[in-house]
């Protein structure tokens, strides 16, 4: 649980923000079967696509308006969230994702490291031929959106293929643990320009599909270190170089 005064200073004043809550109008209402898990899912997919800010609340009862349901289902789907450190409570009404200091960042990365590098392991014992053609269709999405610089098409598209390749691994168990990962850093990645490494990234995923073609576990592995970690860095200089100037 979050302390109220921390969160007074983490999130900014509700009132100021109303203006870029945008990306719940176009949102359809979703179908009254299974409400809780859809609502949990349209929120992931809100979170992973970058719609809420790291420290700016988001009042419940507009989730529940734009969604077209109750507020009941974006409680319990906001209290999965809030279990696992995704979302936080700011007041009794708004939610947020919380701001992440440069340890938790660092611990973020280490246990994505350990998690990921098995994923990986296990996806190159189960390649195929239709998997590495699954990836290479992926990868020109992805030199799509360098080129065009669309930081936003280059994000969900890292995340296509990196899932993609996780999956691979027929683990249901630790895409669950995965999934729970990346939403945490996914908002983050949003709103810290990394434009200026999508090459670097680019290198270290043709790597991967090329270990991958030839059951390279190592090498692989440490193309996805390289590529996580030098993510990583760059986040961390992007949040807080000002503050450490």
């Amino acid at each position: 649980m979050f302390d109220r005064t921390c969160c007074d200073q983490a999130f900014r004043d509700e009132d100021s923000r109303n203006s870029r809550l945008e990306v719940f109008e176009n949102e359809k209402p979703i179908q009254k079967d299974k409400l809780n898990n859809q609502v949990y899912d349209r929120l992931c997919t809100l979170l992973r696509e970058g719609e809420f800010t790291p420290g700016e609340p988001v009042r419940v009862s507009q989730i529940a308006e734009a969604f077209g349901v109750s507020a009941m289902p974006v409680r319990e789907a906001l209290t999965r969230l809030a279990a696992v450190g995704v979302m936080a409570n700011v007041s009794g009404r708004s939610v947020g994702v919380p701001m992440m200091t440069r340890e938790e960042l660092s611990d973020l990365r280490d246990v994505r490291l350990e998690i990921e590098t098995k994923a990986v392991e296990w996806a190159v014992k189960n390649q195929t031929s239709e998997f590495v053609n699954e990836l290479e269709i992926m990868m020109a999405d992805l030199l799509k959106a360098e080129k065009a610089r669309d930081v936003r098409g280059f994000i969900k598209n890292n995340y296509a293929f990196h899932f993609r390749l996780y999956q691979q691994a027929n683990s249901p168990v630790l895409m669950d643990i995965i999934n729970t990962l990346w939403l945490r850093v996914s908002p983050h990645l949003y709103h810290a320009d990394q434009r200026s490494r999508h090459r670097i990234s680019n290198d270290n995923h043709k790597l991967i599909i090329d270990a991958v073609r030839g059951r390279d576990v190592e090498t692989a592995q440490k193309a996805l270190i390289a590529d996580v970690t030098g993510s990583y860095d760059d986040l961390v200089l992007a949040l807080f170089s000002a503050t450490s100037a």
